[in-house]
């Protein structure tokens, strides 16, 4: 998927910044229901826009890689990343304990493709920490991240798994002492400058 140059023009400092951003394009198929307000659609959306506008090809664009049970369990529980690779619309009612226990209901539902939607984002996120590690990229972005409400052992605020967290953890193993004073960008939602 790999497509376009890999550097925005010049900014105000003149310095031609290096750009990896990560898309999945069946993103924007997962579905949370009828009346709620986290569309993943618009992920989808905002990539037309980038289309549209030319900006692609300034930037390196990549696909996720889908982050692992192990990468998961860098920050969440084993227990809740085998609850969510396992539940599925068809087994929630067999699981109402387990719903409760990890608080998935009502604003955080059970979707089809839930696991594989927790999987790409948090992927993209991950990935980008690893290409700003590797010193691949100044900016890395991932509309489909910034899931931040998500806590160890039950999903949160329409988020399931914290890839805030997961990324963080990336770049830590790299920027242990200095994360504070890095040149580096990870766009997940919003900005986060290092």
């Amino acid at each position: 998927m790999e497509s376009g140059g890999n550097s925005l023009p010049s900014g105000s400092d003149g310095v031609k910044r290096k750009v990896s951003y990560f898309y999945d394009p069946e993103v924007g198929n997962y579905y949370y229901g009828q009346g709620h307000p986290m569309k993943p659609h618009r992920i989808r959306m905002t990539h037309a826009l980038l289309a549209h506008y030319g900006l692609l090809q300034h930037m390196q664009v990549l696909k996720p890689t889908a982050a692992k049970d192990r990468d998961l369990c860098k920050f969440h529980a084993d227990d809740y990343v085998a609850f969510l690779r396992g539940i599925t619309p068809e087994t929630q009612q067999d699981q109402l304990r387990q719903l409760k226990r990890f608080n998935v209901g009502e604003d955080c539902p059970v979707f089809d493709g839930l696991y594989s939607f927790c999987q790409t984002y948090a992927g993209g996120s991950v990935g980008g920490a690893l290409k700003l590690n590797h010193g691949a990229c100044d900016v890395a972005i991932n509309w489909a991240g910034g899931l931040h409400h998500a806590k160890k052992c039950e999903a949160s605020g329409f988020c399931y798994v914290n890839d805030i967290v997961l990324a963080i953890l990336e770049l830590l193993k790299i920027h242990e002492v200095s994360l504070i004073n890095s040149p580096h960008y990870l766009i997940d939602a919003w900005l986060f400058s290092f």
